[in-house]
């Protein structure tokens, strides 16, 4: 075997550890029972990729090598699911036999969908910019020095590497390496294959259980996985497939919660926050558009108490790791963004500012255009079902202000669009299927489970279909 060979072995192996800890570590966020075993896979995986990241973290507060301090996590982690498993199992009907050769079909593309992504990964070293002098920099600079250096949060020496973003992906690649021994990032690469399938088993799963058909819900994963713009060889390495399925967890948790589909749903949407606010500053904004979602939704979709508690969920532990982080390090500026342009004496050249951002936009739009009109043209073709709705309305709230975003940077409106709006645009797409699916499936299912009963809480809502 060669050394590559040896060290993807290597790391292959690690992530299966890694994915098994978060797998017995997700049994207290998930009732037992098929229902739930396709998204407590993908919950398992990205917990064991935290749990990876904690280990990092530990070490660098002067705790133990991430190797102890890994199998410490895990097995907290699954004491905790043992401890804290929710009782009243929930059953997957047996899929139906009808079709089932276009549902092989469709399964073995997702599967090549994810080969295809592990090969772009890992045929080389992780190359882009952004990894190189943002995520990678941090990530092997922590793993260097067993610590987090003060420097790497002074905008006077690591300004160009972003001092303000969340350290959630570098310590990931700082407590993977540390765990194998060496920094390697071409082994390195591995994670973001284990990022996509993470996504495709949350989405298969919580699309089945809150009722979508299986040819719907695989045609979804499919598709998904052979969405080359976001699992592409460029954005290996960076933080756009890392928040994709955060916000996903967020997504999914925020519709659950808000229909009081089981009594961990609520746990859920904390920790996806939690996760989410971790990997990029976005992640607190779409924790709070998830409490927005939650607490302007009509008041037929889900009860008052209800949407409060999905609101505070969302937003608290969010907003509580923002504050911790920034208690320690200190304010640390968004740099690339002049929001003074808001002020009422430079109206006249933020106007200026927000038409040269639309005729950025639009250029950016103009040569993707396949993407956003396939994806307007199937949500034009489903039909109504709140459960799906409100992962729309999540990821139009984040398009909004992706798109708003141009007016305000520091070097031109023209250059934020034409270098970022197309990939934390392709992060939102994970989410923006989910719901599509959802409303092609139709009114779709709100259960609450309770105890070893299924009760429906939206009108109209019906079995879960084959």
């Amino acid at each position: 075997m060669t050394a590559l060979g040896a060290s993807l072995a290597e790391m292959a192996v690690l992530l299966l550890a890694a994915g098994a800890a978060g797998f017995f570590a997700a049994g207290a966020l998930h009732p037992a029972g098929s229902a739930h075993r396709a998204e407590r896979i993908g919950w398992g995986v990205c917990l064991g990729l935290a749990f990876l990241s904690g280990a990092a973290l530990l070490a660098s507060l002067g705790g133990p090598h991430p190797r102890v301090g890994l199998a410490i996590l895990a097995v907290a982690g699954a004491a905790a699911g043992r401890l804290l498993a929710p009782r009243g199992p929930a059953s997957m009907p047996p899929p139906a036999g009808r079709h089932r050769a276009a549902h092989t079909l469709l399964g073995l593309t997702a599967a090549a969908g994810v080969l295809l992504y592990a090969l772009r990964a890992v045929i080389r070293p992780m190359w882009s910019i952004d990894f190189l002098a943002i995520w990678g920099l941090k990530g092997r600079t922590i793993f260097a020095a067993g610590a987090i250096p003060r420097w790497l949060s002074d905008p006077r020496l690591a300004g160009f590497s972003h001092p303000e973003y969340p350290l959630g992906l570098p310590l990931l690649y700082a407590g993977a390496s540390g765990v194998i021994g060496r920094w390697d990032d071409q082994a390195l690469a591995l994670l973001f294959p284990a990022f996509q399938i993470a996504t495709l088993a949350v989405l298969f799963g919580w699309l089945r259980r809150r009722g979508a058909g299986r040819g719907v819900t695989l045609a979804a994963v499919a598709l998904l996985a052979l969405f080359e713009p976001l699992y592409s060889g460029f954005l290996t390495g960076m933080a756009d497939v890392p928040l994709s399925v955060a916000v996903l967890l967020v997504g999914t948790a925020l519709s659950d919660a808000m229909d009081g589909t089981d009594s961990r749903a609520l746990a859920r949407l904390a920790v996806a926050s939690l996760l989410a606010s971790s990997v990029k500053n976005e992640g607190l904004f779409l924790a709070s558009a998830a409490a927005a979602v939650a607490i302007l939704a009509p008041r037929g979709a889900a009860d008052r108490s209800r949407r409060l508690q999905a609101a505070a969920a969302a937003i608290l532990p969010a907003a509580s790791l923002t504050i911790v982080v920034r208690a320690v390090r200190g304010a640390a500026p968004l740099r690339d963004f002049d929001f003074g342009l808001l002020a009422p004496s430079r109206l006249g050249e933020f106007l200026a500012r927000a038409a040269e951002a639309v005729s950025a936009d639009a250029h950016v739009a103009a040569r993707s255009w396949i993407f956003p009109a396939s994806i307007a043209v199937l949500v034009l073709a489903g039909r109504r079902a709140s459960w799906a709705g409100r992962l729309l309305w999540l990821a139009g709230a984040a398009l909004a202000v992706y798109l708003a975003l141009p007016a305000f940077a520091v070097l031109g409106p023209e250059w934020l669009a034409e270098t970022t709006l197309f990939r934390t645009a392709a992060a939102l797409v994970p989410l923006a299927a989910a719901g599509i699916a959802g409303r092609l499936s139709g009114p779709g299912s709100g259960k609450r489970e309770t105890g070893n009963e299924e009760h429906q809480s939206d009108a109209g809502a019906g079995p879960v279909s084959a």
